[in-house]
């Protein structure tokens, strides 16, 4: 009968510990999420913000946390993203500046920047940092795009063509390749080829 007690006693230690246990663990999952949540409240609110649609809430709270914290990479490149999808190249560029200075190999900021230097006009410093880009990373359609763009701005065909080609080499159905090859084409004075590519163009847009 005493060994019955004592075996009933140990159970409820047990019980009582694996309880204690599990009302610690509780604890600390909340006092660490209710950090993280503090951290980055102002990220986590930024993209509430974004998709409601609010973007000017976004772009404030965004700012806010990379002011608070200048290794937040994600609400750089967002803000970043979005300064330049409202075609604000000069806010664009300051962001991606100052996120390429503490995160110097980030691919998309790298392609970004370029393709706002590109829209600004600045055609050699966009071609020099797609040549970032691309050391970053190689296959990057959208820097041989842009770098093909650029050369046929400036009237260099056979340069433009041979980027157009490493971007459809990557991806055989990037559309803008393709017709871009055709207005090419066409200013050579190839129409057969032009209406070859711009059959492929409307083939996969269609």
């Amino acid at each position: 009968m005493a060994n019955f007690i004592i075996f009933l006693s140990v159970l409820t230690l047990k019980g009582k510990s694996k309880k204690l246990f599990f009302l610690l663990l509780i604890s600390a999952l909340l006092i660490i999420s209710s950090l993280y949540i503090f951290e980055n409240r102002h990220t986590l609110m930024a993209v509430f913000f974004q998709t409601v649609k609010l973007h000017d809430k976004a772009i404030e709270e965004f700012t806010k946390s990379a002011e608070s914290n200048p290794k937040d990479a994600y609400a750089y490149y967002q803000l970043g993203l979005m300064y330049k999808d409202r075609r604000d190249f000069d806010m664009a560029e300051d962001v991606y500046e100052r996120l390429l200075r503490v995160f110097p190999d980030h691919p998309d900021a790298n392609y970004d920047l370029g393709y706002v230097y590109r829209e600004k006009g600045l055609y050699d410093k966009a071609m020099a940092q797609y040549e970032k880009a691309l050391k970053v990373n190689p296959k990057n359609v959208y820097a041989y795009y842009d770098r093909g763009y650029i050369y046929r701005k400036r009237g260099k065909y056979g340069k433009a063509m041979e980027e157009y080609k490493k971007a459809l080499k990557i991806d055989s159905k990037y559309p803008y390749a393709h017709y871009d090859m055709a207005l090419i084409y066409e200013e050579l004075g190839m129409k057969e080829k032009a209406e070859e590519e711009l059959k492929i163009y409307h083939k996969i847009t269609d």
